[in-house]
């Protein structure tokens, strides 16, 4: 009962805060809860008590591995790192993420970069994140408790912490057989269905081919970039539009409104932004929120465009254009002594208006001047579908004024189980 009171108390000061109304306004805001912040949360961090009369843009950058190196002096509820990865690993091999200790939640994550990572909730912090998710995300109603179908690499308390008499939160394991999914998801026959885009783009295939029979009345995408194409198929077969979450171990970041912008969910964290082109950045995350592990001037490894006109819905809030992939989705070539990087979603566009005749791809650069494509298509579509996707590229590149590059198609190989699909990476290191 008192959880519930919890996200009533935080649905409605959620509420109250939505009504920016300028850029002003939110700024003044972060700043008030960012010093009450540090007042009353960072004197108790060993880490960062030292830093508390330091103007935030001068404290330490903050990445995973640093994070993970000091996980024990950052929290601020005394766990250590050994205790928690015990028992999240445990949670992994038993497949039960009813995952605490000392009352606090302990979540695993590995994230698009494989690396694992932990993070830490407490029940208020449970409680508020999901009035974020009641108010900005769900689609549920007082009159009928809306099932949701909600497939995750793990569970976690936190996201058992959405069921409630309004919504019936139903986990759908990846880990298991797709057939198996589909089949349950078919007799489920949710309102309300969230999973990674590549996982989405098969249950529309799956829903096209008669495999599968649903009416959601909405469809969530997280975790993965969710590309162009991607979208087109999975908002066509299920005419609904997609709403998209940006949501990782360092917190709810973004969602998407009513016109399909992303906006950031600046009324609980702080995103300055480190340019790499005009309009493209990479966030650095202060979230005034997460009290039992402090996410200070944390550099993500994804790349945002920033929306440059106002978005119709009127949010005062940062608008996204599109999460582009992260930092090492990059591709990188040296061309007479010139480093010239090209971004993820300019080779997606390319190939989208080049054809559409596949289920899926990946492009790999795994050498300077060589690239490894992978294409599911039928095979009768190959030989044609694989030149219109290397023609798109080396336009894109020859551009560029990238010359000598190599593109060969290799045989898709099975991804491991539960892991991100990364459409464009790179896999070489960085040129010196």
């Amino acid at each position: 009962m008192f959880f519930k009171l919890q996200i009533i108390y935080f649905l409605v000061r959620i509420k109250l805060r939505s009504l920016f109304r300028n850029r002003a306004q939110i700024e003044r805001f972060q700043q008030r809860r960012w010093h009450r912040f540090a007042r009353t949360v960072l004197s108790k961090s060993t880490f960062y008590r030292s830093y508390l009369n330091v103007p935030l843009d001068q404290m330490p950058l903050m990445h995973k591995a640093l994070f993970m190196e000091h996980f024990d002096e950052i929290n601020t509820v005394g766990i250590r790192k050994e205790e928690a990865m015990k028992i999240a690993l445990q949670a992994e091999e038993t497949r039960d993420f009813a995952s605490e200790l000392n009352g606090i939640t302990v979540g695993l994550s590995t994230g698009t970069s494989g690396k694992r990572g932990l993070f830490l909730a407490s029940t208020a912090e449970r409680a508020q994140w999901v009035a974020m998710v009641l108010h900005r995300v769900v689609k549920w109603s007082i009159f009928k408790r809306r099932k949701v179908a909600f497939f995750l690499r793990a569970n976690s308390n936190l996201y058992s912490s959405v069921q409630s008499s309004v919504l019936a939160f139903y986990f759908f394991d990846i880990f298991r057989k797709t057939e198996e999914l589909v089949a349950e998801l078919d007799l489920l026959k949710p309102d309300i269905v969230a999973a990674q885009p590549s996982l989405l783009r098969y249950l529309a295939e799956a829903q096209r081919a008669g495999n599968l029979s649903i009416a959601p009345l909405q469809i969530i995408s997280f975790a993965e970039v969710l590309h162009d194409d991607d979208r087109t198929v999975i908002e066509c077969v299920f005419g609904l539009k997609i709403t998209e979450v940006y949501q990782c171990t360092e917190g709810f970041l973004g969602v998407s409104c009513a016109h399909g912008t992303m906006h950031l969910n600046e009324d609980v964290a702080i995103f300055e932004k480190k340019y790499v082109s005009k309009h493209r950045f990479i966030p650095i995350v202060t979230d005034f929120t997460r009290t039992s592990q402090p996410i200070i001037r944390y550099e993500m490894m994804d790349i945002l465009a920033e929306r440059t006109t106002p978005c119709p819905c009127g949010s005062a809030m940062l608008g996204i254009e599109r999460i582009e992939g992260r930092t090492d989705d990059v591709l990188l070539f040296d061309q007479d002594g010139k480093i010239i990087s090209i971004f993820p979603d300019t080779l997606v566009r390319k190939i989208a208006r080049a054809t559409d005749n596949f289920s899926h791809y990946s492009i790999k650069q795994v050498a300077e001047n060589r690239l490894e494509v992978a294409v599911g298509t039928e095979p009768k579509n190959k030989a044609i579908v694989s030149q219109l996707i290397e023609t798109a590229i080396l336009e894109v590149l020859e551009g560029q004024g990238i010359k000598n590059t190599v593109v060969v198609f290799i045989e898709e190989k099975v991804s491991d189980k539960g892991a991100k699909h990364r459409r464009v990476v790179r896999t070489f290191k960085k040129i010196l």
